[in-house]
């Protein structure tokens, strides 16, 4: 839908809801709704009011996590993930909490939880690029590479490709391959991001580190 179409739905479900505010999918549908056109704290206000009529229910806990995690709250974000986690949410809960510890800077726990998301819902492309993506920044090359490749199984991606290109490279492998098929998905992300590629390059030349693997 674009936003016109979501603003009126937005306008009718707030209609129904001040005639009945007992409708739970209605809630959870209007605060989906306001966080895709940014209204973060109408979103988390409605989900606070709502937790008073469902105080158990967990898919509004679930969606008021990822309010606080939209709106960097990330203390708050983290708490509801947890306890999601121990009240037996499912991988939802674990994919968040790892995204959550990332943006804290606690990228080790958030490896053990996006691991255990992976385990939970193996083919969820959205959870291996994840798992992928912090493997990647922690250095764990051989890793990282298996889990793109994992998700290109599913669903083939240029960022998925361009990624184990620099995998590829950081482990004195042959890239070019990898690169080729990159562009050749969308060579307009690939372009965007052809510097971070240079600068690898040249950091691996300057190492000593030879061509002979393209």
């Amino acid at each position: 839908m674009d936003k016109k179409q979501i603003e009126k739905e937005i306008k009718d479900l707030v209609k129904d809801l001040k005639l009945n505010n007992k409708q739970l999918n209605k809630v959870l549908k209007l605060s989906a709704y306001l966080v895709e056109v940014g209204d973060l704290e109408q979103a988390e206000e409605l989900l606070i009011r709502s937790l008073t009529n469902f105080p158990g229910e967990k898919d509004l806990r679930y969606n008021l996590g990822n309010v606080y995690f939209m709106a960097s709250k990330y203390d708050k974000a983290s708490e509801i993930f947890q306890k999601l986690i121990q009240d037996d949410y499912g991988f939802e809960a674990f994919f968040m909490q790892a995204k959550t510890l990332d943006e804290q800077g606690n990228k080790q726990m958030a490896i053990v939880y996006a691991l255990t998301a992976t385990e939970k819902n193996p083919e969820d492309i959205a959870g291996l690029e994840l798992m992928a993506d912090l493997l990647l920044s922690n250095g764990n090359f051989n890793e990282s590479m298996n889990y793109y490749e994992k998700a290109n199984a599913i669903k083939p991606s240029a960022k998925y490709y361009f990624n184990m290109a620099l995998c590829a490279m950081n482990l004195n492998q042959k890239y070019q391959s990898y690169l080729n098929k990159s562009k050749e998905l969308d060579e307009k992300y690939y372009l965007k991001n052809e510097k971070k590629l240079s600068n690898l390059q040249q950091f691996l030349t300057k190492t000593g580190d030879s061509d002979d693997r393209k």
